[in-house]
């Protein structure tokens, strides 16, 4: 792994970002702001397209593109639904559909399968039987859209991707899979330079450009595909659960939204300012603040779950770890939410 190769997918993400913004309008990859999106003014929708030209051209060099053979026809369908989504907005239902063709995709071009769901107290687990390849193409989909459910303020979808990347990377380090390692490193280095241009700082009070649904979609098929490449490659030592602790918060925030969204009687796929980041957002607290609030939150869940298998804590206990911090999440909100209302009143 050499400093040209980290480096590279870096400055080429940045300048394809800087580059697209300047076609985005004539490609109609614009974000308008609405009253859900309250950004103030349009914005380019091409990080996603920078990100991957970036780490294609990256692996093409270092000459390790042929590695991600099965993940090229997934991730290309999701870009381009994605894309055509950023233009011109799909029916909900549909994308879901080609979310679900995705991951079936990524299922039978890796042969990858969760054949049962570890329990505390239940010996052997649940075994999932004819079961077993839709639970796994719904549980990529979920990952897929809690990542896309992420990206609603600057720098958020792309800072969790990040957390997620360097959380394989650390299994990649200890389970010796050095090719898998260099796949990580590249993506790493694509998406730090698409946040060069998304997540605020000091040089950049706003966002450049925006991750869109072809960067939030086709980035969370490629987070399945690493995820689920780690755990056939570590010999049985890398539990699937490890997956979902690399994206712990936004697939937790997924889920609880989801539920909220079912109790009021609305459908899930309904557009709504009801997830974490719009929350804090409305009791007060700035993007500046509350977007490192939530990488950090992210990355002690995904500490959690690396210190729980370094641990040497079995699938099924950190299943049940994982469902305690969404419980946890639960109440939390359910806390907040009631304290508020009382001082609110």
């Amino acid at each position: 792994m050499t400093l040209k190769y980290l480096l590279f997918p870096f400055v080429c993400s940045l300048l394809a970002c800087l580059a697209l913004a300047r076609l985005a309008p004539w490609l109609s990859l614009m974000d308008r702001p609405d009253a859900r999106k309250q950004h103030g003014r349009e914005v380019p929708v091409v990080g996603g397209i920078a990100i991957l030209i970036s780490y294609v051209l990256a692996l093409k060099l270092r000459g390790i593109a042929g590695n991600m053979v099965d993940a090229m026809l997934p991730v290309g369908l999701m870009l381009t639904v994605g894309l055509i989504d950023d233009a011109r907005p799909m029916p909900a239902r549909f994308k879901l559909l080609c979310q679900i063709a995705a991951a079936w995709m990524l299922v039978r071009t890796t042969g990858f399968v969760v054949q049962g769901i570890p329990l505390p107290g239940v010996p052997g687990g649940i075994a999932l039987g004819e079961l077993a390849m839709p639970f796994t193409v719904l549980t990529f989909v979920a990952v897929t859209n809690a990542i896309n459910m992420s990206d609603g303020a600057d720098g958020l979808a792309g800072g969790h991707v990040v957390v997620a990347l360097v959380f394989f990377a650390l299994i990649a380090v200890a389970t010796g899979q050095a090719v898998t390692l260099l796949l990580i490193a590249g993506l790493i280095s694509a998406v730090l330079g698409f946040l060069a241009c998304n997540a605020r700082h000091p040089l950049m009070p706003q966002a450049r450009v925006f991750l869109g649904d072809a960067g939030a979609l086709s980035l969370g098929v490629l987070l399945c595909w690493i995820g689920l490449t780690l755990v056939r490659g570590s010999q049985g030592t890398v539990p699937a659960i490890m997956i979902l602790f690399a994206v712990a918060l936004p697939v937790l925030d997924m889920f609880t939204v989801s539920i909220r969204r079912a109790l009021r009687g609305t459908s899930p796929f309904t557009a709504d300012r009801t997830h974490l980041h719009h929350l804090l957002c409305l009791r007060g607290m700035s993007i500046e603040l509350s977007v490192p609030l939530l990488w950090a939150l992210n990355v002690g869940m995904a500490g959690l779950g690396l210190l729980l298998w370094r641990r040497g804590v079995t699938p099924a206990a950190m299943t049940g770890v994982f469902f305690a911090l969404l419980l946890a999440k639960i109440v939390c909100l359910r806390v907040w939410s009631v304290s508020s209302a009382r001082s609110d009143g």
